[in-house]
């Protein structure tokens, strides 16, 4: 193994908050593998930062700008740079990386921090992804979602499973079967490096891919998807199939935007007994099944 380079380039833009989700995949799957969020709440914009070992400099420069152009981004998106030590980003990535508690007893926190008292279900996230540690509102509504509503005994299912952190509270929940999918490969690593690290005992299987993962399986009684309006609209019909008799749906990724769209395909499948849930300009939608 390689000695850790001592210095690294400390990167940093802000970009539309509505577009953070996109540019931070673009960072995790071609720059580095982990970043800091910088989000002030009711703040137009989000600030993303991330280090690249100094004597890995290459052009990652001209690639984000490129694709930040591509996504239609081209003003307010200067890319700031600062060389620092070792020790100073590491110690900077950690300070960042706070416990989150959700819905009073449901605590999210990187391996170095310890829980806070008053934790019930604790979860440990490697921070390898832009989400996934329950800072990000769709996160959170769905784990508050999950907390309230789960019983034991139920045969779960995590779409769009990114860091793992739904499927894992499902788990210390009392799930008796457990399936995580996603279209990232890097989010499949991290879901089962997660599932390890918080000792998943449920039957599970992490995927590789989208619905087609699903085929043949027998309805679950708790389905979750997290990820964008384009895809829930695509895939509504077969998920609802996928639901069992009595079971819950929860839809989160959504924009208060996107819920008019959303709401008329679930009328016209008849899925009418739900309830919203609201974080900032996030939205999350529970379905029951009937």
């Amino acid at each position: 193994m390689g000695s850790k380079p001592e210095f690294y380039i400390e990167a940093s833009v802000e970009v539309p908050r509505e577009q953070s989700d996109a540019v931070c995949n673009f960072i995790i799957e071609n720059i580095c593998t982990g970043l800091v969020l910088e989000d002030e709440e009711d703040s137009p914009v989000t600030g993303i930062k991330f280090y690249v070992a100094a004597d890995d400099d290459r052009d990652f420069q001209k690639r984000l700008k490129s694709f930040l152009t591509g996504i239609g981004i081209t003003t307010g998106s200067d890319i700031r740079r600062r060389t620092v030590e070792n020790v100073e980003w590491e110690e900077e990535y950690k300070r960042q990386m706070k416990a989150v508690v959700i819905a009073g007893d449901v605590t999210v926190r990187p391996p170095w921090q310890d829980p806070p008292d008053g934790t019930r279900y604790d979860i440990i996230i490697e921070p390898k992804m832009a989400f996934g540690t329950g800072t990000h509102e769709t996160t959170r509504s769905c784990l508050q979602v999950i907390r309230q509503t789960l019983k034991p005994g139920v045969r779960f299912l995590d779409m769009g499973c990114g860091s793992g952190v739904l499927s894992i509270l499902a788990d210390k929940m009392g799930a008796v079967y457990i399936k995580a999918i996603d279209y990232d490969i890097v989010a499949v690593e991290n879901s089962r490096e997660n599932f390890e690290i918080n000792n998943v005992s449920t039957e599970n299987a992490v995927r590789h891919g989208s619905l087609e993962q699903c085929d043949n399986d027998q309805p679950y009684d708790y389905v979750c998807v997290n990820i964008i309006k384009t895809a829930i609209m695509e895939m509504l019909p077969r998920l609802k199939k996928l639901v069992a008799a009595g079971g819950t749906l929860v839809l989160s990724g959504l924009l208060d935007r996107d819920l008019d769209d959303v709401l008329a395909l679930m009328d016209q499948l008849r899925l009418n007994d739900y309830a919203i849930v609201e974080d900032n300009e996030w939205r999350t939608v529970r379905i029951f099944r009937t």
